[in-house]
C-alpha cells in the first residue's frame, strides 16, 4: 500500500487533473460557441443523418447493446466487481485507482452537464429518449476512462505482442462503438460524444499521470 504521504500527493494530483479537465473543456466549448458553432451544427446534423441512414433492425439491437454496456447499469457493478477483485488479490492501489477514475469521470460529466445545460437532440426517428442534459456524453467519458485504465493496468502484464495488440484494439473498438451507439440511437449530438472523449482523455491522463508520479 502507498504511504500516507503518497496518498496525499496522489489526491492533490488528481484534484489538479480534475480542475484541468474542467478548464480545458470549458475553453473548448467557449471556442465552439464563439467561433465554430455554425460549423459544428452543420456537421452534427450531417453525421446524424448519415448514421441514421445506416439503420437496420440488427444494427439497432447491436447499438442498444453497446449503449447498455456503457451505461451506469453495467458500469457500476463492473467497477465494483473489478475493485473488489483487485482488493482481494492484494492489488489495493489498483483497486483504489479504478474507483477514483470512475468517480472522477462521473463527477466531471455531471458538473459539465449542469453547467452547459444542452438539451438532447429533438429527432423524430430517435430510438431512445432521455431527459437529462446532453453535453458531454457520459457514456463516452466513462468509456474512455474505464477502458483506458484497463489497458494501462493490464498491458505490462501481457507478454505476448499479439495479446497486447488485441487488448488495445478491443478497448478502442469498445470505446468507439459506445460513442457511435449514442449518436445512432439519437440521444446525443456527435459533438457531445467528441467532448466526452476529450473530457475522458484529459481525466484519464491525470489519473495515469498521478499514479506514475507517486510510484516513481
Amino acid at each position: 500500500m502507498r504511504s500516507l504521504r503518497k496518498w496525499k500527493l496522489s489526491g492533490i494530483l488528481l484534484l489538479v487533473g480534475f480542475g484541468a479537465a474542467l478548464v480545458a473543456t470549458s475553453g473548448l466549448v467557449k471556442l465552439h460557441d464563439e467561433i465554430l458553432k455554425a460549423s459544428f451544427r452543420y456537421w452534427d446534423q450531417a453525421i446524424q443523418s448519415w448514421v441514421h441512414g445506416l439503420a437496420t433492425p440488427m444494427l439497432t439491437q447491436g447499438m442498444l447493446a453497446l449503449s447498455w454496456i456503457g451505461s451506469p447499469f453495467a458500469l457500476v457493478p463492473a467497477v465494483a466487481l473489478a475493485a473488489g477483485l483487485l482488493w482481494w488479490w492484494g492489488l489495493k492501489n489498483d483497486a483504489v485507482l479504478v474507483v477514483a477514475a470512475a468517480l472522477g469521470g462521473v463527477a466531471l460529466n455531471e458538473v459539465m452537464k449542469l453547467y452547459f445545460k444542452r438539451s438532447r437532440p429533438d429527432l423524430p426517428w430517435a430510438f431512445v429518449h432521455e431527459h437529462s442534459f446532453s453535453f458531454p456524453s457520459g457514456h463516452s467519458v466513462l468509456a474512455i476512462v474505464m477502458y483506458g485504465i484497463i489497458v494501462y493496468k493490464t498491458l505490462d502484464k501481457l507478454h505476448s505482442r499479439w495479446a497486447r495488440t488485441a487488448l488495445m484494439v478491443g478497448a478502442f473498438l469498445m470505446v468507439a462503438g459506445i460513442g457511435v451507439s449514442r449518436v445512432y440511437l439519437g440521444v446525443h449530438y456527435p459533438s457531445d460524444v467528441e467532448a466526452g472523449y476529450f473530457v475522458g482523455a484529459v481525466w484519464l491522463a491525470a489519473v495515469i499521470g498521478s499514479d506514475l508520479w507517486v510510484e516513481a
